[in-house]
Parts: C-alpha cells; structure tokens; sequence
C-alpha cells in the first residue's frame, strides 16, 4: 500500500497562508461549524465522501504522484481550508467568523509513501478508514486523502492491477464532484502514460461561486416567496423534517455509521421502467420518487410522503469543477386515493419539478430562515441543527467516463460521524440502477433498510415487467371529492 500526503513545506505554506476574502458557502459555513463543534466534544470528525476505483498493470509512483499533484493544482477549493476568527471562542457563536485561507497553487507538492504489506482485507479496510476519518477535514490542509493498494498478479488478473482510493471533506465536494473525480484523474493518467496533454478545460473556481452564492442568499427574508413555500413544505410534514419511516433501533443514542448497497433492476428492466413513467406523463426521476411513497406506504403505511433531495446547481464554467454545488429541494407527494403506481406517476413528476423551482436559492439559508420561524430550535441556535436524512437520486449515464463505472469497478464512498437517521443514493448507470444506504449500525436498522429497499425494488420491477404496481394496503384514504 501506498499513501499520499502534503509535503512539509506544502503544510508550512497551507500553515501561513493569509486569510483570503472569499467567504465559505451557508451550506460550507454550517458543516464547518458542526465539524468544529464535534471536534471540540471530543467526537468523530466532519463527514466526507470518496471514492474507489481500479486501474490495470503496476503503478507507477512517481507518475501517479505528478496526476496527484496535477489535479489537486486544477481544482481551487482543494487549496482551501478553514479556520475561526477566535479560536477562544465557540464554533456556535454566530460572531466568531469562519476564515477561507488558501494554498499558493506553486506550493502544492504531495510526496508518496510506501507503507509496506497488509495482509487481510481487514487490515486495508481498517487502515483507509482511520485515514478518511483522521485526515479529512476542512479544519486543516490537506483536506483530502490520496493512496493505492496494489493487487498482486494471479491467474485471473496475470498483469496485475491497484485500487486508488480518495476522500475529501463534504464541504469540498458532493456526490457528483466525486464522479468527476473519478474521470479526471482517469484522463490525467491516461494523458501521463500517453506522454500527451490532457483534454481537460479549466476548471472555475468554487470560492468564485461561493460569493455569489452569499450575495443571493443574503437577499432573501420572511417575506421571500421560496421562504414561504418552504413555510408550506415544512407544515406539511408536521413542522419538522422528514424521517425515515421505520424504527432504526437508535432509542439510547446515536450508532456508527454502516453501508449497504441494493441492487434495484436491471439495465433492461430501468429502460421499461422509464418508457413506462413517459407513457404516463413522467420521468425516471418522477417515477423513483412515486415508487419511494409506495414503499414508505407499503413498510409504513404513510398515505403522504416527503423527501429532501440533494439537485445540483452548476452550470457554465462549474460543469467539471469540484465543490459542494447543490441545494436540498423538498418532494412532497399526496397519496390519497391512488390505488396504484400509474395512479402516482404523474403526481410525483409534478411533485419534484414544483420542488426544482427552490433550486435557485441558497436552501441553507432558507431552512435556517423557516427553523427559526418555526421555533424549532428555541434558541434559533442553526449551529447545532442535525442534518436531515437525504434522497438522492443520479442519473450517472452522462457522466464523463460514466462506461467504466463498472469495469474499473468505481465506488462511492460517505463516512461520518455517529447516526440516528438512515439516507439514501439512488444511482443510475448504464447497468442498472442501484441503492446505498447509509444508516445507524443496528441489527433493528438492518432489518429495516433491508425491508425498505426489497419493497422498493418490488415496485420498480413490477412496473418495469407488468407496466404497473397495484398497492397492497387497503387502508389508504380515498381522495376527497371536490364539488364545482
């Protein structure tokens, strides 16, 4: 095994780095100042994201080091890390301003170090997640993680092949950053071997976006028409968020964190699906979503359903940068007198593009904005707001390199902190589509995000096979009539 690090004159640089003007998002600024919060407990650093993914043949330490160096140069929120105005001060304290400060890109220099031997995949797992957890944090540069574990040759991989593995903390990136992670360093080694210049545009920078994000979000106010349309969401489900909708067993506390990936159709079968949802006045997107408030019916008995999904927000020159580049929409679906999938189609389609129209607004603002309204925290202290679950849903097919998900066989990766909630990705590629949990590691958690996600799969392949999904329950309110 390999691993990547700043060299010390890099960290002397990231160490006297001057504070720069551009502010962090309101989405950065209340992750930083979670994670802050959470390191001053004496608790498990801020949440990150990464991903794995496998290349052919011996490694090359020095020209995976140059890729490395080069992609890191690209991208300016890898330069960046945060610290507060007051270190005296707590993280809660809305005064204490949190400070970009930011990496001269001359500075930026990673050297390589070989780690020797592991020998059970224990070893590896327990190694790369003690890295992830320890070294990705926006509090400090470098924010990310870098290494390989090369695999020996055998009879069914004669050249050999290794793994590189990458993590960055979420106030740096999302979920698609990530995939565009996967294909940019994919290009830059490609380039490297090749002896040839990558095809690569400039990337823009995140802290450019990060200001204009701020300037727009401090325009809104109680009187915004995307704050009184969350106002409606939020009433809706009782003036809190949604949770998932069966027991995760976390009654004594919060648990770690655990993954579990479930398989949801087929290529085959995702492309009836998504004939099926057009023929009825929706999408693929639309389509999951109706499928999503069957299950929570079906496990649950929910006759209304509402999700937060993350949708993202670039455009233009931030098509191929990193960064944190979305907003959580609200998807809220009545399911009052439907009786089967065809019946919800339509409404949940509507559901999700009603629920688009926020995208355009900083979102952290308006949720903070609607939880003091609310009264939800008493204080209005958002510092200390715990996240919503999410829904996530991707379509990855478009995706730059999005034909070599599976031969290299990439994976997303999300860790944090201890839980009580249970979030899911829903990812589309050219395969199939597929579900990734990530919940409290409970045996009651378990059993309840497995049931949710057979139930799931249910629907979609009865759709996709028979064109419809008749539910089950027959305890769903019928609509009310409406005179004229």
């Amino acid at each position: 095994m390999v691993t990547w690090t700043a060299t010390p004159a890099a960290r002397d640089a990231a160490a006297a780095a001057p504070v720069d003007p551009m502010p962090p998002t309101t989405m950065q600024e209340r992750h930083l100042r979670r994670a802050r919060l959470a390191r001053e407990a004496g608790e498990m650093q801020s949440p990150w994201i990464g991903v794995a993914f496998d290349f052919p043949g011996k490694p090359s330490i020095s020209d995976i080091t140059a890729v490395l160096e080069q992609y890191v140069r690209r991208h300016g929120t890898l330069h960046s890390w945060f610290s507060f105005e007051d270190d005296t001060r707590s993280a809660a304290d809305r005064d204490n301003a949190v400070r970009r400060r930011v990496v001269p890109t001359e500075a930026i220099a990673l050297e390589a170090t070989d780690i020797g031997v592991l020998d059970t995949t224990e070893k590896v797992r327990d190694h790369v997640a003690k890295r992830f957890a320890e070294e990705a944090s926006a509090l400090a540069w470098p924010a990310f993680v870098f290494g390989i574990v090369e695999h020996e040759p055998d009879d069914d991989d004669p050249d050999g092949s290794f793994t590189l593995y990458h993590a960055v903390d979420h106030a740096h990136t999302d979920m698609v950053s990530i995939l565009l992670s996967f294909a940019e360093i994919r290009t830059l080694h490609d380039a490297r071997l090749a002896g040839t210049s990558p095809e690569l545009p400039p990337a823009a920078s995140y802290a450019d976006y990060a200001a204009r994000e701020r300037e727009q979000a401090s325009q809104l106010t109680m009187a915004s028409p995307e704050v009184a349309k969350w106002l409606g969401y939020l009433s809706r489900s009782g003036g809190s968020f949604p949770q998932f909708p069966l027991d995760l067993g976390v009654e004594d506390g919060p648990k770690p964190a655990v993954g579990t990936r479930f398989e949801l159709a087929d290529g085959e079968q995702c492309l009836a699906f998504g004939r099926r949802c057009k023929e009825l006045g929706s999408g693929f997107a639309g389509g999951i979503f109706a499928a999503l408030a069957i299950t929570e019916l079906e496990v649950a008995g929910r006759t209304s359903y509402m999700s937060m999904t993350p949708l993202a927000v670039r455009e233009n020159e931030y098509m191929l940068s990193q960064g944190w580049f979305i907003n959580l929409v609200p998807v809220a679906i009545d399911i009052d007198g439907a009786r089967s999938f065809a019946d919800l189609a339509g409404r949940a389609q509507e559901a999700f593009t009603e629920g688009k129209s926020l995208s355009g607004v900083s979102v952290q603002q308006v949720v903070e904005t609607v939880v003091a309204q609310a009264d939800s925290l008493g204080s209005g202290d958002t510092a200390s707001l715990a996240p919503p679950p999410i829904v996530s849903y991707i379509d990855a097919r478009h995706m730059p390199h999005a034909d070599a998900f599976v031969s290299t066989r990439a994976t997303g990766i999300v860790g944090g902190k201890d839980t009580r909630i249970a979030s899911m990705w829903i990812n589309r590629v050219n395969e199939g589509v597929w579900l990734a949990f990530s919940y409290p590691d409970t045996p009651t958690a378990h059993e309840s995000t497995s049931t949710y996600a057979h139930t799931l799969a249910t629907v979609i392949r009865s759709v996709a096979e028979t064109g419809d999904y008749t539910i089950a329950r027959s305890d769903i309110p019928a609509a009310e009539e409406v005179s004229a």
